[in-house]
């Protein structure tokens, strides 16, 4: 099952242009190093030490993203690889996390589209589910946030 089996209504979509292309774009998702220097929404962080990516189907993904302004507010990433394919796609089903931050049997799905454009860049492509319909500006608005940040690492490379 991937984001494509869910109903429509519990799905969104976020899409950056990014003038890099795409090889460059996924390494940012799958360089331990690079995820930390940018994921997550502006004011939060993500400690590179927290970072465990093993970027093949079946691997997991784990990490936390910390509250600037609160270190005390902590959000972890429990995730499984479901597919990979290099440059082009990654697909993973996130584990949601309970009151004491330990994954819970609710889980998400991520599916990262690499898209390569004609002038040598990347839309870049994700798509997230099931979530309630009043989660998904937050969350779209959050991931915009984000992909803010990868622009601006993307153009120190």
């Amino acid at each position: 099952m991937d984001v494509t089996d869910l109903d429509p209504a519990e799905v969104f979509s976020v899409s950056h242009d990014l003038p890099h292309p795409p090889a460059a774009v996924f390494a940012a998702f799958t360089d331990p190093d690079r995820l930390a220097a940018w994921f997550g929404p502006q004011g939060w962080s993500v400690p590179r030490e927290s970072v465990l990516l093993e970027v093949r189907p079946g691997g997991r993904q784990r990490f936390r993203m910390v509250n600037d302004a609160d270190p005390a507010q902590v959000a972890p990433v429990h995730a499984t690889y479901l597919r990979v394919e290099q440059d082009a796609l990654l697909e993973g089903r996130e584990a949601l996390p309970g009151p004491d931050g330990e994954p819970t049997h609710q889980h998400v799905l991520v599916r990262t589209e690499f898209l390569a454009t004609g002038d040598g860049g990347t839309l870049l492509v994700l798509t997230q589910g099931p979530l309630p319909a009043v989660v998904h500006a937050g969350a779209a608005a959050g991931w915009r946030s984000s992909f803010a940040k990868l622009e601006a690492l993307l153009a120190r490379y």
